[in-house]
C-alpha cells in the first residue's frame, strides 16, 4: 500500500524539479495517473510536500553521510534519499527500518538496482550517527539556512527589510501544514449557519473572532468534496486576500475592474461585499482561467460578473471606467511558500525582471479608475522591490494618486500567508 504512495512521491519530485511546475500540478495529476486510493494518496502528498518543504536541511544531512556528491546523483536516487531521510527524521509513524528497506526496495522498484546498496549504505549511516544534525557553521543566515530549509538570499532579503525577529516568525510559519480558511457566501448564509452544516457533514470549523465571515477548518478534509461546497456556501480563501479584497471598499452598486482575477478568490469576495449589486469585470491574461472564475461565480450564485481574457499591461479604452480597481499582479510568490514550498528556491535572477512588470500593470490599471475612484495594488510576495518600491516609483510619476494606506501581512497579528496591499485614492478635478 504504502510502497506506491512512495514511487508516486519520488516520481513526483523527480519530475517537479526538472519540469519547473507548480507543485500541485504535478503531484495530483499523478496520484490519480499511479492509481491510489484516497489514504495513500495522503501518505504521498505528506512526502512531497515534506521533502520539498525540508529539502535545503536534507540535502545538509546527506552531504554528511554521502561518499559521493549530490549533484552527480540521478533524480531518482537523490529523492529516494531526501525521502527516507525525510522518514527518519521527521514522521513519527514510520519506523526506521521500513524507512530504509522501503527506500532500497523503492530505487529497485524504479529500475536503479546498482544504487540499492548505496542508498542502505547512507541511512544506515545516518541512523548509526543518532540521527544527529551536525551544527552549522558561519553566521545566523547560514544557520537559518538549514533550520528552515530557506536560500540565505532570502532570508537575508527579510532580515534587512523586516528585522531578525519577524524574519524568524516567518520563516517558522513557512513549515508545516498550512491552514485552511472559508470566506463564507453571504449572499446565501452565515457563519454560524454554516458552522452548524459544516459539522452535519463531518467538518470542525471554528469562526474566526478577528475577520468577519471567515471559517478556520480544522484537521484534514477535501473541503471540494463537500455538499455545501457544491450548494456554493463558500470558497477557499487565506485570510490576507480577504483583508486585500475588504481594501477595496467596493460599494453595491458600483462598477469594479480585477485587472488579474484568477483563480478568482477576491473577485468573489468582492462580490459578496458589493451584496451582487453593480458590475465586477474579472480579467485573466489566458481564457481558460477566465472560465474557470466564471463558472466559479455561477456556483456562488453570484451574478455581477463578467470575466474573459486580457492582459493587465495593455490598456483598453473600450472597457470604460471603474470606482474601483483592484490590481492583484503577478508576483515572485514568497508570501505563499508554505503553500508552495516551490516557491522558495527560485534564485534572485528568477525575480529580478517583475517589479517593471508589476509598475506596468499598475500604471495601465490606474487609467481605468475614474475620479475619486479608488484602486489596491497587492501582492502575494514579501519583498519591497516589488511591493513598497514599486508604489512609491508609481506615487512619483502618478501625483493624481495619494496613498491611503500600505502594508505588509508578516503574521504578527494573525495567522496569514504573506501578503503586501497599498490602496490609492485619484484625485478629483481635471486630469
Amino acid at each position: 500500500m504504502m510502497k506506491n504512495a512512495r514511487i508516486t512521491a519520488v516520481q513526483a519530485l523527480a519530475r517537479l524539479h526538472t519540469a519547473n511546475a507548480y507543485s500541485n500540478l504535478v503531484l495530483e495529476p499523478m496520484i490519480k495517473q499511479n492509481g491510489l486510493s484516497a489514504r495513500d494518496g495522503a501518505f504521498a502528498s505528506a512526502l512531497f510536500y515534506g521533502v520539498l518543504e525540508r529539502q535545503l536541511t536534507l540535502d545538509y544531512i546527506l552531504r554528511q553521510h554521502s561518499s559521493q556528491k549530490l549533484e552527480k546523483l540521478s533524480p531518482v536516487v537523490l529523492e529516494t534519499l531526501r525521502l527516507g531521510i525525510y522518514q527518519l527524521l521527521y514522521m513519527d509513524g514510520v519506523d526506521d527500518y521500513a524507512a530504509v528497506s522501503e527506500s532500497v526496495e523503492l530505487v529497485k522498484k524504479l529500475g536503479v538496482f546498482k544504487a540499492s546498496g548505496f542508498v542502505n549504505a547512507v541511512l544506515r549511516s545516518f541512523l548509526r550517527d543518532e540521527k544527529r544534525i551536525l551544527p552549522v557553521k558561519g553566521n545566523i543566515t547560514a544557520q537559518w539556512e538549514v533550520e528552515y530549509s530557506c536560500p540565505g538570499w532570502l532570508i537575508d532579503a527579510w532580515r534587512k527589510a523586516y528585522g531578525d525577529q519577524a524574519a524568524k516568525r516567518l520563516l517558522a510559519s513557512s513549515l508545516g501544514k498550512p491552514p485552511v480558511y472559508l470566506r463564507v457566501n453571504t449572499l446565501k448564509t452565515t457563519p454560524e449557519k454554516l458552522k452548524i452544516l459544516l459539522e452535519e457533514q463531518g467538518v470542525v470549523g471554528e469562526i474566526c473572532g478577528e475577520l468577519k465571515n471567515c471559517i478556520e477548518v480544522l484537521g484534514r478534509i477535501n473541503v471540494e468534496e463537500l455538499p455545501s461546497f457544491k450548494e456554493g456556501l463558500f470558497h477557499v480563501q487565506d485570510k490576507s486576500s480577504q483583508l486585500c479584497a475588504q481594501a477595496l471598499q467596493a460599494q453595491p452598486g458600483q462598477r469594479t475592474l480585477d485587472v488579474c482575477c484568477a483563480p478568482g478568490g477576491k473577485t468573489f469576495t468582492i462580490a459578496q461585499l458589493m451584496e451582487n449589486r453593480g458590475e465586477i469585470l474579472a480579467r485573466d491574461l489566458h481564457e481558460k482561467r477566465a472560465g474557470l472564475v466564471e463558472k466559479g461565480a455561477q456556483r456562488l450564485g453570484i451574478t455581477i460578473v463578467k470575466a474573459g481574457a486580457g492582459d493587465a499591461a495593455v490598456y483598453e479604452p473600450a472597457l470604460g471606467k471603474f470606482d474601483r480597481v483592484l490590481c492583484d499582479v503577478p508576483c515572485s510568490g514568497f508570501g505563499i511558500i508554505r503553500r508552495k514550498p516551490e516557491i522558495k528556491y527560485k534564485s534572485p535572477q528568477m525575480v529580478e525582471n517583475l517589479p517593471e512588470i508589476q509598475y506596468k500593470i499598475l500604471k495601465t490599471s490606474s487609467q481605468y479608475l475614474k475620479e475619486d475612484g479608488i484602486l489596491v495594488y497587492s501582492t502575494c510576495t514579501l519583498l519591497p522591490q516589488e511591493n513598497e518600491r514599486v508604489v512609491e516609483r508609481f506615487l512619483r510619476e502618478q501625483p493624481q494618486f495619494q496613498l491611503e494606506f500600505q502594508k505588509s501581512f508578516i503574521g504578527e497579528k494573525m495567522d496569514t500567508d504573506g501578503f503586501f496591499v497599498a490602496r490609492l485614492k485619484k484625485a478629483g478635478g481635471k486630469e
